[in-house]
């Protein structure tokens, strides 16, 4: 029998985090296919925003999604997002004046999703095609992650409970 031991790591601990990955179907000069940034995990703003982005569908006409700040209002004219959610979105991925109010207190949280909107590139448009939310606990360790909609959060509970 061989009995492994795992060596331990003396990692000191650090506040946790969560790292958003934007895919794209075409890659930048370099070949990057994403773009990763940190994401406080007191963001108040990650489930709204993770749960709006990937319901995105292609424009009618279109064959893809691309993030183009003078485009992204179709969006919402082809009924896609309400506009409260566009005027969310306008503001968090572009980083532009919206109707959506962010509290003095929350500017920096909102100021952390556009570094990952990327709408062109050097040689071509990146298509976008989703992004993934993983949370990094405080050893580094990372974790996928999932959001639950209140209504699915009450129906497993309720599922638990009976039976």
């Amino acid at each position: 029998m061989i009995k492994i031991i795992k060596e331990k790591k003396n990692k000191k601990p650090k506040k946790p985090y969560y790292i958003l990955k934007y895919n794209y179907m075409i890659g930048d000069a370099d070949g990057d296919t994403s773009k990763k940034v940190q994401i406080s995990l007191d963001n108040p703003f990650i489930e709204r925003y993770v749960t709006l982005i990937n319901k995105l569908e292609p424009l009618t006409g279109t064959w893809g999604i691309v993030f183009d700040s003078c485009e992204f209002e179709n969006f919402y004219n082809e009924g896609q997002l309400t506009k409260n959610d566009y005027e969310f979105l306008k503001g968090m991925m572009f980083g532009v004046e919206s109707e959506f109010e962010v509290k003095p207190e929350d500017n920096d949280f909102s100021c952390e999703f556009y570094e990952g909107v990327r709408g062109d590139a050097e040689y071509s448009f990146l298509v976008f095609e989703g992004v993934e939310l993983f949370y990094y606990d405080e050893f580094g360790e990372k974790h996928k992650t999932e959001i639950i909609s209140i209504e699915e959060d009450r129906e497993r509970k309720l599922e638990r409970i009976t039976n």
